[in-house]
């Protein structure tokens, strides 16, 4: 039996808060993995960085928003096991951010209440994610 070493990828994503207990999440471009899927906003951890710093990167990136690393928590995680690779996100929450977020990465962006999560089609990894937003924002 030939034993197969598995790759570790770390996925840092946030769920933004508004003060309407909306949370926000983008849709997947066409030609990405999960295409067309939700998500939240975040992304991978490159290496020699921790996940704060991706977090602050990616937000920037992806929906131009400013946010501190002082201003984000974590909440939950989730693991995602695909072709050979161990997927671990780690989902932070913030309800402090300087700037309107806006799609440079992403088709859509959506605030929705935690309680409609459910009615959006989104990756595997992020269902157990959804629960905790739940228990966090009822």
């Amino acid at each position: 039996m030939q034993i197969t070493e598995v790759k570790n990828q770390l996925v840092s994503t946030i769920a933004l808060i508004d003060d309407e207990n909306k949370i926000l999440i983008g849709k997947r471009p066409v030609g990405k993995t999960f295409e067309n899927l939700w998500e939240f906003p975040g992304g991978k951890v490159k290496k020699n960085e921790t996940a704060e710093q991706a977090l602050i990167r990616e937000t920037k990136e992806e929906i131009n928003i400013d946010i501190s690393v002082n201003c984000i928590a974590p909440l939950a995680f989730s693991t995602y096991y695909n072709r050979n690779i161990n997927i671990l996100i780690l989902l932070f929450i913030s309800r402090k951010w300087d700037l309107e977020p806006i799609c440079k990465f992403h088709t859509e962006l959506k605030w929705v209440k935690a309680n409609n999560l459910n009615k959006y089609n989104m990756p595997p990894a992020n269902k157990p994610l959804v629960s905790s937003l739940q228990d966090l924002c009822l």
